[in-house]
């Protein structure tokens, strides 16, 4: 588990440091960078579980299980 973390924050650090490159290398504001960069992958962690349970739902309808569809 300890792993993860440490990938997760490495994520993290490397968006960070993409955001604060982008924004002019700006001193004061790695913090701002670091907070959105959190965000962005909190995110991208959260639309991806919401996409499995959409796709294993279309897979169930898909089976026919649960539904007569039409006739």
């Amino acid at each position: 588990m300890e792993q993860h973390a440490d990938e997760t924050q490495d994520r993290v650090r490397r968006r960070a440091y993409e955001l604060w490159e982008q924004h002019g290398s700006r001193e004061g504001y790695e913090a701002e960078f670091w907070h959105q960069a959190e965000r962005e992958l909190k995110g991208e962690a959260s639309s991806s579980d919401t996409n499995r349970g959409i796709s294993a739902n279309a897979a169930s309808a898909r089976s026919g299980s649960g539904s007569d569809g039409p006739r």
